[in-house]
């Protein structure tokens, strides 16, 4: 029986085709950048990829699922299949994880076909494990693929982008993503409702519609709006939300400010509490506010360790002074 983690995810055909008919044509790069936002399934397609490229009998393009190496992929030690992660999450990969990565890369598969190597996040990679992974790249060896895998591309090195074939994963549009939820049969209200908190990103719909964090960001949006219409203070919601997660939570924010911006510009439409409350700032605001969120992301992906406290409070202050500020 296939593993469904061996095929790539209904909006992903043409990324599927375009590499399928390179590899055919002998053409596929040594090296490919999976980019675009998060919850899209670049990691579940680069999973497919890995899994048809290694398979021993592929069907139709794709994994078998049955022979040998198939298996082996299933129970995760398939030899071939080198998947690279930050020891931590949301720490940087350390340089000494790529080095052996690299060392590895360099020795001839153990099962007589390729090795496809997978660096996800590729982002989490500082300067120094970076360069670890150049000179691969400027000197491929002939028996490896390698996939890196990002949400944020531009925090690569150009170095790094440049040696590297770029297969971009947008947002899908929202009735594919529609059509692919409602095979679950969920009522069309909840459908939307979840798809507007997801931002259209259909992975995370899919887990909001699994656990409870749809109900969770529901209890965010609502704490914020108090802050924001001045039913709570912002040191009382920074103690509160400081034990939140925090990458959670930034990411959070992110997506609640650019609702808010297209809901200003007449692009959107969220019926959310806190939307409402911050699309009554300016758009100059949303933006500044969203510059402060990338700055507590990226300290903190870069592994820094900000004062949550604080930075919740200064956010909630700035977020308050922005809505209350009258348009001119």
């Amino acid at each position: 029986m296939a593993n469904l983690l061996a095929q790539p995810l209904p909006w992903q055909n043409e990324q599927w085709q375009r590499i399928f008919q390179q590899r055919e044509a002998g053409q596929l790069a040594h090296a490919l950048l999976l980019a675009g936002p998060p919850a899209v399934g670049k990691r579940i397609f680069a999973r497919a990829l890995g899994y048809a490229l290694l398979c021993q009998s592929p069907s139709h393009g794709f994994a078998c699922g049955e022979c040998k190496a198939c298996a082996l992929l299933s129970a995760q030690t398939h030899p071939d299949f080198l998947w690279l992660a930050p020891e931590e999450s949301g720490k940087a990969v350390k340089i000494d994880q790529v080095r052996q990565l690299v060392e590895t890369m360099a020795q001839t598969a153990q099962q007589g076909g390729i090795k496809v190597v997978v660096v996800e996040p590729a982002e989490a990679m500082n300067r120094n494990s970076a360069n670890a992974l150049l000179k691969t790249l400027e000197e491929p060896t002939g028996n490896a693929l390698l996939m890196l895998v990002t949400d944020a591309p531009g925090r690569l090195l150009p170095t790094i982008r440049s040696r590297c074939q770029r297969l971009e994963f947008p947002v899908p549009p929202l009735d594919v993503t529609r059509s692919w939820l409602a095979l679950r049969g969920v009522e069309a209200a909840k459908l939307e409702s979840v798809l507007a908190e997801a931002d259209g990103k259909p992975l995370l719909a899919s887990e909001f519609l699994d656990g409870e964090g749809f109900a969770a960001r529901q209890e965010l949006s609502a704490e914020m709006a108090a802050v924001l219409s001045r039913q709570m203070s912002a040191v009382t919601l920074a103690e509160r939300w400081q034990q939140r997660d925090w990458q959670d939570l930034l990411k959070w924010l992110h997506v609640r400010l650019a609702q808010a911006l297209r809901n200003k510009l007449g692009k959107l439409t969220v019926a959310d509490v806190a939307v409402t409350e911050l699309a009554r700032a300016e758009p100059v605001a949303l933006f500044a506010l969203m510059d402060i969120v990338n700055g507590l992301l990226n300290q903190t992906q870069n592994g820094g360790n900000p004062n949550r406290q604080l930075a919740i409070e200064t956010f909630l202050f700035s977020a308050c002074d922005a809505v209350s500020r009258k348009t001119v």
